[in-house]
């Protein structure tokens, strides 16, 4: 959870309260909710893959959003891996974060 903060923290995203989402799954996501300094919940989902970011993950990650259950003001995305241009595209309403190191 620590790096997690790091990285908002260097994209100027502060949240006042972080805490881990369990979501019962193999793959390795990472999920938190937070409430950020403008009293706005954050919902941040960190993708540890080596591999580029798809559609097929893109869906996968929308299958989530329901187990969550809450109305978030944002949507963050912290990646370590690249994306694809067309999931991109669709994540317009998302903050999508890369980094390099896992």
């Amino acid at each position: 959870m620590k790096k997690c903060v790091d990285i908002l923290r260097k994209n100027n995203i502060v949240c006042k309260k972080l805490q881990k989402i369990e979501l019962n799954t193999r793959k390795k996501i990472n999920a938190y909710m937070g409430v950020n300094i403008k009293n706005e919940y954050c919902i941040v989902f960190e993708i540890l893959k080596k591999s580029r970011f798809l559609n097929k993950d893109y869906e996968e990650l929308l299958k989530f959003l329901p187990d969550v259950n809450f109305r978030y003001k944002k949507k963050i995305l912290i990646l370590h891996s690249p994306i694809c241009s067309r999931v991109k595209e669709k994540m317009k309403e998302w903050k999508i974060i890369l980094t390099d190191n896992i």
